[in-house]
Protein backbone atom coordinates (compact mmCIF):
# COMPACT_ATOMS: atom_id res chain seq x y z
CA UNK A 1 0.00 0.00 0.00
CA UNK A 2 1.32 3.30 -0.96
CA UNK A 3 0.95 6.61 1.76
CA UNK A 4 -1.28 7.92 -0.74
CA UNK A 5 -3.42 4.71 -0.82
CA UNK A 6 -6.67 5.37 0.91
CA UNK A 7 -8.32 3.13 3.73
CA UNK A 8 -11.37 1.50 3.28
CA UNK A 9 -12.95 1.39 6.53
CA UNK A 10 -15.70 -1.44 7.26
CA UNK A 11 -16.98 -0.51 10.28
CA UNK A 12 -18.30 2.64 11.96
CA UNK A 13 -18.53 3.39 15.53
CA UNK A 14 -20.65 5.92 17.06
CA UNK A 15 -20.47 6.35 20.39
CA UNK A 16 -21.82 8.85 23.65
CA UNK A 17 -21.73 9.07 27.36
CA UNK A 18 -24.16 10.89 29.46
CA UNK A 19 -24.21 12.04 32.86
CA UNK A 20 -27.50 13.51 34.45
CA UNK A 21 -26.60 16.29 37.05
CA UNK A 22 -27.66 16.33 41.15
CA UNK A 23 -27.08 14.02 43.47
CA UNK A 24 -25.53 10.33 42.88
CA UNK A 25 -24.05 11.85 39.44
CA UNK A 26 -25.90 8.96 37.19
CA UNK A 27 -24.73 8.25 33.93
CA UNK A 28 -24.77 6.05 30.78
CA UNK A 29 -22.86 5.31 27.77
CA UNK A 30 -23.52 4.07 24.40
CA UNK A 31 -22.83 2.60 21.02
CA UNK A 32 -23.61 1.53 17.87
CA UNK A 33 -21.50 -0.15 15.34
CA UNK A 34 -22.38 -0.57 11.98
CA UNK A 35 -21.04 -2.37 8.92
CA UNK A 36 -22.08 -2.98 5.40
CA UNK A 37 -24.80 -5.92 5.22
CA UNK A 38 -24.47 -6.34 8.70
CA UNK A 39 -27.29 -5.58 11.20
CA UNK A 40 -26.22 -3.04 13.84
CA UNK A 41 -24.68 -3.59 17.07
CA UNK A 42 -25.60 -2.05 20.02
CA UNK A 43 -24.67 -1.67 23.63
CA UNK A 44 -24.95 0.68 26.65
CA UNK A 45 -24.60 0.36 30.45
CA UNK A 46 -24.69 2.60 33.10
CA UNK A 47 -22.90 3.91 36.22
CA UNK A 48 -23.21 5.89 39.84
CA UNK A 49 -21.07 8.71 40.50
CA UNK A 50 -19.77 9.81 37.49
CA UNK A 51 -18.94 12.21 34.91
CA UNK A 52 -19.87 12.96 31.42
CA UNK A 53 -16.13 12.71 30.11
CA UNK A 54 -15.88 8.99 32.08
CA UNK A 55 -18.95 8.07 30.29
CA UNK A 56 -17.59 9.08 26.68
CA UNK A 57 -14.40 7.13 26.87
CA UNK A 58 -16.50 3.95 28.71
CA UNK A 59 -18.23 4.12 25.64
CA UNK A 60 -15.36 4.49 23.14
CA UNK A 61 -13.67 1.48 25.24
CA UNK A 62 -16.85 -0.74 24.95
CA UNK A 63 -17.15 -0.41 21.45
CA UNK A 64 -13.68 -1.01 20.51
CA UNK A 65 -14.24 -4.00 22.72
CA UNK A 66 -16.62 -5.35 20.52
CA UNK A 67 -14.95 -4.81 17.16
CA UNK A 68 -13.41 -8.00 15.71
CA UNK A 69 -9.46 -8.37 15.49
CA UNK A 70 -8.08 -6.78 12.25
CA UNK A 71 -10.78 -4.30 11.84
CA UNK A 72 -11.18 -1.06 10.08
CA UNK A 73 -13.42 1.20 11.48
CA UNK A 74 -14.33 5.06 11.96
CA UNK A 75 -14.89 5.78 15.77
CA UNK A 76 -17.52 8.59 15.89
CA UNK A 77 -17.64 11.15 19.29
CA UNK A 78 -19.96 14.36 18.80
CA UNK A 79 -17.07 14.92 21.91
CA UNK A 80 -14.47 17.49 20.21
CA UNK A 81 -11.71 16.99 22.42
CA UNK A 82 -12.24 13.38 23.42
CA UNK A 83 -11.48 12.71 19.36
CA UNK A 84 -8.44 15.25 19.40
CA UNK A 85 -6.84 13.49 22.58
CA UNK A 86 -7.93 10.26 21.17
CA UNK A 87 -6.69 10.92 17.57
CA UNK A 88 -2.92 11.98 19.06
CA UNK A 89 -2.25 9.83 22.34
CA UNK A 90 -4.17 6.29 22.11
CA UNK A 91 -1.70 4.78 20.31
CA UNK A 92 1.16 5.74 22.51
CA UNK A 93 -0.61 5.49 25.69
CA UNK A 94 0.81 2.04 26.21
CA UNK A 95 4.32 3.14 25.42
CA UNK A 96 4.64 5.98 27.65
CA UNK A 97 3.22 3.83 30.42
CA UNK A 98 -0.15 6.18 30.50
CA UNK A 99 1.95 9.04 31.48
CA UNK A 100 -0.04 12.66 31.94
CA UNK A 101 -3.54 10.45 31.42
CA UNK A 102 -6.27 11.47 33.26
CA UNK A 103 -7.25 9.49 36.60
CA UNK A 104 -10.98 9.18 35.77
CA UNK A 105 -10.82 7.67 32.50
CA UNK A 106 -7.59 5.67 33.14
CA UNK A 107 -9.60 2.56 33.25
CA UNK A 108 -11.35 2.98 29.70
CA UNK A 109 -7.79 4.78 28.47
CA UNK A 110 -5.84 1.05 29.09
CA UNK A 111 -9.34 -1.06 27.96
CA UNK A 112 -8.56 1.31 24.17
CA UNK A 113 -5.30 0.79 24.09
CA UNK A 114 -5.24 -2.58 25.02
CA UNK A 115 -8.05 -3.43 21.92
CA UNK A 116 -5.91 -1.29 19.45
CA UNK A 117 -2.81 -3.17 20.29
CA UNK A 118 -4.18 -6.96 20.84
CA UNK A 119 -6.77 -6.73 18.00
CA UNK A 120 -4.75 -5.02 15.48
CA UNK A 121 -7.53 -1.95 14.96
CA UNK A 122 -6.64 0.43 12.39
CA UNK A 123 -9.01 3.57 13.13
CA UNK A 124 -9.93 6.84 12.17
CA UNK A 125 -11.38 8.88 14.74
CA UNK A 126 -13.95 11.73 13.76
CA UNK A 127 -15.94 14.24 15.51
CA UNK A 128 -19.68 14.83 14.12
CA UNK A 129 -21.98 17.56 15.35
CA UNK A 130 -24.21 16.42 18.19
CA UNK A 131 -28.32 16.07 17.39
CA UNK A 132 -27.54 16.83 13.64
CA UNK A 133 -29.94 14.45 12.03
CA UNK A 134 -26.81 11.63 12.15
CA UNK A 135 -28.84 8.49 12.62
CA UNK A 136 -25.80 6.48 14.69
CA UNK A 137 -25.11 9.47 16.85
CA UNK A 138 -28.40 10.02 17.52
CA UNK A 139 -29.23 6.40 18.42
CA UNK A 140 -25.88 6.00 20.73
CA UNK A 141 -27.15 9.36 22.40
CA UNK A 142 -30.21 7.48 23.30
CA UNK A 143 -28.97 4.51 24.28
CA UNK A 144 -26.36 6.24 26.87
CA UNK A 145 -29.91 8.33 28.02
CA UNK A 146 -31.03 4.86 28.95
CA UNK A 147 -28.31 4.00 31.07
CA UNK A 148 -28.02 7.72 32.79
CA UNK A 149 -31.79 6.87 33.18
CA UNK A 150 -31.24 3.44 34.66
CA UNK A 151 -28.44 4.89 37.49
CA UNK A 152 -30.26 7.20 38.37
CA UNK A 153 -34.17 4.86 38.86
CA UNK A 154 -31.35 2.54 41.07
CA UNK A 155 -30.61 5.57 43.41
CA UNK A 156 -33.96 6.46 44.20
CA UNK A 157 -36.27 3.43 43.60
CA UNK A 158 -39.65 4.78 44.81
CA UNK A 159 -39.44 6.82 41.75
CA UNK A 160 -38.86 4.12 39.04
CA UNK A 161 -41.69 2.10 40.31
CA UNK A 162 -44.22 5.20 40.54
CA UNK A 163 -44.72 5.28 44.35
CA UNK A 164 -45.11 8.61 46.21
Amino acid sequence: MTATAKIEYQYHCYTDGSCKAGEGAPGGWGFVIKAPGMQALEGYGKAKGTLSKVMEYRAVAEALAALPSGARAVVYSDDRTLIEKLARHAVNWLENGFANVDPLILESARSIAASIRDKQLVLRWQWLRSHNGNAGNERADALAAQGAREAKAELDPKKSRGAR
